[in-house]
């Protein structure tokens, strides 16, 4: 019997949690740069910035490996989920970008993501789900329905009426659809017409 344990997130996790942003999600979505070393360093870019505006953190362990993790964002709620100083992470980042070819593919991809996504109109609702994911190597333990509800319960308690996310046609985002989210908004990837960006809402009862 598999055996998961969940607790709130730690800041040496982080190395951890950019290493499940790498090898589960598809990462082509973000960059048509395929170099390892330049992926790695948007994940970190990714994973930087988000894991600073988190209120909220978890992550699932089996034995001695991080399998999952869920971050994100209460907007009545002042307290950070991690004192997490992301500056200088970003910053040695971007600078690592800079050394190649791929890595500075990477950031002009970066910048025509932030510019399409500039001119979007915003879903603005209560919270956000910025990052959820469960390693495929375990899943079907119901990790990711575990995470999402103690998400949600503290969404609850922190009085959310809703909250978004956004993924895209490369992930499993028929779980949404099957589970009481709502999809208001889909464009094309700038980078491949073939990709689908998506933007969902749940309601909390």
């Amino acid at each position: 019997m598999t055996t998961i344990q969940y607790r709130d997130a730690e800041p040496e996790d982080f190395t951890v949690i950019v290493d499940l942003f790498v090898s589960n999600m598809n990462l082509s979505v973000f960059t048509t740069a395929t170099d390892d070393e330049a992926l790695r360093q948007l994940a970190i870019i990714f994973m930087a910035k988000d894991i600073h505006r988190a209120t909220f953190m978890q992550v699932a362990r089996c034995s001695d490996t991080l399998c999952g993790v869920i971050i994100g964002v209460a907007k009545n709620d002042t307290c950070r989920a991690l004192a997490f100083d992301n500056k200088p992470l970003i910053a040695q980042a971007k600078e690592t970008l800079r050394l190649s070819v791929q890595g500075r593919q990477v950031l002009s991809d970066l910048q025509v993501k932030d510019e399409i996504s500039a001119r979007r109109r915003d879903i603005d609702f209560d919270s956000e789900l910025q990052f959820f994911c469960v390693d495929a190597s375990y899943r079907r333990h119901r990790i990711g329905a575990t995470l999402i509800q103690t998400f949600e319960d503290y969404l609850i308690a922190k009085g959310a009426a809703a909250y978004s996310l956004h993924t895209d046609s490369l992930c499993t985002y028929q779980y949404y659809d099957n589970n009481g989210y709502q999809r208001v908004d889909q464009y094309p990837s700038p980078l491949n017409l073939q990709i689908e960006h998506y933007t969902y809402v749940k309601k909390l009862s």
